[in-house]
């Protein structure tokens, strides 16, 4: 078992993560333990989350215990915000462990009362900006663009959102890894033989900065909402009443989850997100040039 930190937690793991950082001190308390199990799971529901083509299956019993599973790679019950169990499928270790940390670990982030966004986050002069939008918006290869010029990276694909007692909200680090599509790789000009090839999808690599990686929470200052419309201005600020709106169509887990009291909790949340951060629609650049522009006026202000 080793133990790892991401999302500022101690994360002790029978699987082995390569994507997150190994923990300085392997002894000692953690909070999340992934274990491997045999999964008993009740009726599941279809999902709108995929990966590598395949779609997860979820449900929530009334204990508060939250399923996910992805037929032929893995099953997990996620309790109490402490406790991951994982009954595999596989033997590809990589997929395993590409699995785990998406959907799967959000699960328990989700039941520690956090906020969680599909978005991807870099940090930039000590502040945090994130960027949602629907597939194929642009999240990763934006975030990528800003990592090139000297941003740090945050999150890929899953963003945490933390608030102190006074309501700010921070960005918890994840850990050192972007998944982009070669045509972003190439349009960036990226080396691709420094790259990993992706176990998910085809023609997808990992960019791994680890250098700098940031390993406490960030203050966030601005959300941009990528779109591809081309009808009304390239940026509009959105107002704090119609902000938490927005956000919600951003949850990255199953939508039968966002109910109840953790519906109200993302409502208060995103609130508090518009009050004390920039929220943006933002037309995505034309290109690759016209997007390291934006990205390099956005560094300088």
């Amino acid at each position: 078992m080793s133990v790892y930190k991401a999302f500022d937690l101690r994360i002790s793991s029978e699987i082995p993560l390569p994507e997150l950082i190994l923990a300085e001190n392997q002894s000692g308390v953690t909070d999340i333990e992934i274990v491997r199990s045999v999964v008993q799971f009740p009726d599941l529901v279809a999902t709108s989350i995929h990966r590598r083509g395949i779609m997860a299956e979820s449900a929530e019993s009334e204990d508060g215990a939250i399923y996910l599973r992805w037929e032929g790679v893995a099953g997990y019950k996620a309790t109490n915000g402490n406790t991951l169990y994982v009954e595999s499928y596989t033997d590809d270790a990589e997929l395993l462990s590409l699995f785990s940390i998406s959907e799967a670990l959000g699960c328990i982030l989700l039941q520690r009362g956090l906020l969680l966004l599909h978005a991807s986050s870099v940090q930039v002069s000590g502040v945090a900006y994130s960027f949602l939008g629907e597939p194929g918006a642009g999240k990763s290869t934006t975030a990528t663009a800003f990592v090139k010029h000297g941003a740090s990276l945050l999150s890929d694909d899953l963003t945490a959102i933390c608030f102190d007692e006074e309501n700010n909200p921070y960005v918890l680090p994840s850990y050192p890894q972007l998944k982009i599509w070669e045509n972003a790789v190439d349009g960036l000009n990226f080396d691709k033989s420094k790259l990993v090839p992706v176990a998910e999808g085809i023609n997808k690599f990992s960019l791994q900065p680890s250098q700098n990686f940031p390993d406490k929470p960030i203050p966030l200052a601005r959300i941009f909402l990528l779109h591809k419309l081309f009808d009304g201005p390239d940026k509009q600020r959105l107002s704090p009443i119609a902000a938490p709106i927005e956000l919600v169509r951003h949850f990255p887990l199953a939508t039968h989850l966002l109910r109840g009291s953790v519906h109200q909790r993302h409502f208060q949340q995103s609130s508090w997100c518009a009050a004390h951060a920039e929220i943006w629609n933002k037309r995505r650049p034309d290109d690759f040039a016209a997007l390291e522009e934006w990205v390099l006026i956005n560094l300088e202000t």
